[in-house]
């Protein structure tokens, strides 16, 4: 278990390097007034190479014991008990379940997309207020302008106040600095303003780029950059779990719910040929409920399992709660003669 979860780690930390370095690069690329150093391009694709080669090895190595194990017990007796026999399809319809995981993990995967496009659109506002800013200095009206005031907040960025004389008019605009220069009042600035528009300003040292785009592009970064490799995960492991149900398919069990325990809530079932299977809830958004013992339906193998719960006084329908086998499942013992 201690193995399995440091290969989880390295997988997720590889996934990250790959998330920071590629926006890192992919923002360099798009703007147009960046300028690589000798040798920055050529490492930066050597850490996302490495970093992608990385994760996929480190996910193969994370499902190593499990396909071990499935190769040994081909008929996924490990987990489940052998097919043969009714197994209540009569209170519900199985194939219709099994076809609903499937839906599930086409939502997740679609969950997982958006948050890619929030990623990538996060990128892309972040670099087009950059574009806005280095276009402005190129294009737009230079003059003479000072600084009347400074504000250094203790939240928020740091701005000056300027003046500046634009089509005849004395105009006062406040502008964000972020070149770590330290100004002081009555010093002297070049502000460059944009003659359709002359409030719209920045000066030659400081960009004064959008400030509403660029900070939903770095939210949107910053929330993708920590959500979208979960997501990424959940929608993979849904894939999954619905293709192991479907190669398995249901077996009926009696199954209690240990919920609040210290390595996550547990279910403990009992299939009708009295062996018995301890199964961890994977961590999602669907519970098992309360410690109660009732019917449900188990299919997959390892690490790929899911528990149905029928329907109940307070829901409408079924509901697949993801779970993976603490162990193999423990045979009925025969009485002593």
């Amino acid at each position: 278990m201690e193995l399995r979860r440091g290969w989880l780690v390295v997988t997720v930390a590889a996934v990250r390097v790959f998330l920071f370095f590629g926006a890192g690069t992919a923002y360099s690329l798009l703007t147009t007034d960046h300028v690589f150093a000798d040798g920055e391009l050529p490492g930066e694709a050597l850490i996302l190479t490495g970093s992608a080669a990385l994760a996929a090895f480190a996910a193969h190595r994370l499902h190593a014991p499990d396909r071990r194990r499935r190769e040994e017990v081909p008929d996924f007796g490990a987990w489940l008990p052998a097919r043969g026999g009714s197994h209540g399809e009569g209170r519900i319809r199985l194939d219709a379940q099994t076809a609903r995981l499937r839906r599930t993990a086409r939502r997740a995967t679609a969950i997982a997309a958006a948050w890619a496009v929030l990623f990538a659109g996060g990128l892309a506002g972040v670099v087009a207020a950059d574009r806005a800013a280095a276009a402005l200095l190129v294009t737009g009206v230079r003059v003479d302008g000072s600084v009347i005031d400074v504000f250094d907040p203790a939240r928020g960025a740091p701005t000056i106040r300027v003046r500046y004389e634009a089509q005849g008019a004395s105009r006062v605009a406040e502008i964000t600095r972020d070149s770590g220069h330290e100004y002081h009042s009555g010093e002297p600035v070049t502000v460059v303003y944009d003659p359709a528009d002359p409030a719209h300003v920045r000066t030659t040292a400081e960009a004064n780029e959008d400030g509403v785009l660029t900070g939903f592009g770095v939210m949107f970064l910053v929330t993708g950059f920590f959500v979208l490799p979960l997501a990424a995960t959940a929608a993979l492991g849904w894939w999954r779990r619905a293709r192991a149900v479907a190669a398995t398919g249901w077996r009926i069990a009696r199954v209690t719910v240990v919920p609040h325990l210290p390595r996550g809530e547990e279910i403990e079932a009992r299939y009708r040929d009295g062996s018995e299977i301890v199964l961890r809830r994977v961590p999602s958004l669907l519970g098992a409920g309360t410690a109660v013992r009732r019917r449900a339906w188990i299919g997959g193998w390892g690490r790929q399992m899911v528990v149905l719960f029928p329907a109940g006084p307070a829901r409408t329908g079924p509901r697949d709660v993801p779970v993976y086998a603490t162990g193999p499942r423990a045979q009925p013992i025969s009485p002593v003669r």
